[in-house]
């Protein structure tokens, strides 16, 4: 954690967030106490995970009261920060639950113990609080506020604010993403995304991995500039996510769809490849995008309405690739259906681990 005086950072650097595609089907594995706090989160069947310890659910209550945010959020930023060790201590000199810097705990510590493992979740609270208020004037929505407050708790809010959203460092980068990720399996007891979603509810249809027996190779936003390719802004910040199997993967649909595009792409498409464009045909209609297939594989076509898991294409490297992969989009259900398109983008990760598609 970062102190207000930008200090060096007190948490260990985390290697970049790496999720490989799992096959075993999502179910919700926890319940809630009787203060309605999650005891786990959801997670595959044979992998249950701890939830939050019990000595400490009344100070996430309070503290996600006092800083308005969810308490599965905090309780995962607690877990990135100490793993819910009271007495850890970093090489840089941040103690405790929630890794204050001296500096930092005697302005939000109440002359309390920076061990005290609640003292430390109270304090925490009250400094998240601050720092939402602080980045809210450059937030564009309640989703970016929370994102752009962890990378302040991180890097510094001066860090933050100088580059006008996330700092472009790696380990900021990898914290923001990494504390989402928790706080949807290991601490929500629904697997629902954290953070105000503003695609509504995703309905009860069955999903199913876009590409079968892929890794996820790149992930959604800030990745900065990539070798051999022309770093345009949406190449550094990724509108989607990648999976790849290292080439001749098969493309599927990953729910019910309508296709409304399914071409090579010509003139300023050119950098799409051969891509498809459908819509999701159960509410909320989220538009999906399938980029870089094989040159003549498609398997489609414009007006067919296709079941989950119809083959598409042939996973390909064409276009503005630098080797064979899928790019796989999703945009709100008021993004366009016609052309490809990087606005009203999200993260595909939530909404896909939401549907028990990953972990």
């Amino acid at each position: 954690m970062e102190s207000n005086t930008l200090t060096k950072t007190a948490i260990g650097s985390f290697a970049a967030l790496v999720l490989l595609v799992l096959t075993p089907i999502l179910v919700l594995t926890s319940g809630t106490d009787a203060n309605g706090q999650p005891l786990n989160g959801c997670s595959p069947a044979s992998q249950a995970r701890p939830g939050i310890p019990e000595q400490y659910r009344n100070a996430i209550t309070a503290a996600a009261q006092t800083s308005g945010l969810p308490a599965e959020l905090l309780a995962a930023q607690i877990k990135a920060e100490s793993n819910w060790n009271p007495t850890a201590t970093s090489p840089v000199g941040a103690r405790g639950l929630a890794q204050f810097m001296p500096d930092t705990w005697a302005q939000y510590g109440n002359g309390k113990d920076i061990l005290d493992g609640n003292a430390a979740i109270d304090a925490q609270g009250r400094y998240m609080k601050d720092l939402l208020e602080a980045v809210s004037s450059i937030a564009t929505s309640d989703k970016e506020r929370i994102d752009l407050a962890l990378a302040a708790y991180n890097a510094g809010i001066g860090n933050v604010q100088q580059a006008g959203g996330i700092p472009p460092f790696p380990e900021t980068v990898a914290y923001v993403k990494r504390i989402n990720a928790s706080a949807q399996l290991d601490y929500s007891a629904n697997c629902t995304p954290l953070g105000g979603s503003t695609i509504g509810e995703l309905g009860s249809g069955q999903w199913t991995h876009p590409l079968p027996g892929s890794q996820l190779t790149s992930t959604f936003g800030f990745r900065g500039c990539i070798g051999g390719l022309s770093c345009l802004g949406d190449i550094a910040n990724h509108r989607g996510i990648d999976f790849s199997t290292g080439g001749g993967g098969t493309v599927v649909a990953p729910a019910d769809m309508r296709i409304t595009v399914a071409e090579a792409g010509q003139g300023w498409k050119t950098g799409y490849g051969t891509y498809i464009i459908a819509r999701e045909t159960e509410q909320p209609g989220l538009i999906f995008e399938f980029h870089h297939c094989v040159h003549g594989s498609l398997k489609v076509a414009p007006g067919d309405t296709v079941a989950v898991g119809t083959p598409l294409c042939v996973e390909g490297n064409t276009g503005n690739s630098a080797g064979a992969h899928l790019h796989f989009q999703i945009g709100d259900p008021k993004s366009s259906d016609t052309e490809p398109t990087r606005l009203n983008a999200v993260d595909p990760l939530p909404i896909l681990r939401q549907k028990g598609v990953l972990q």
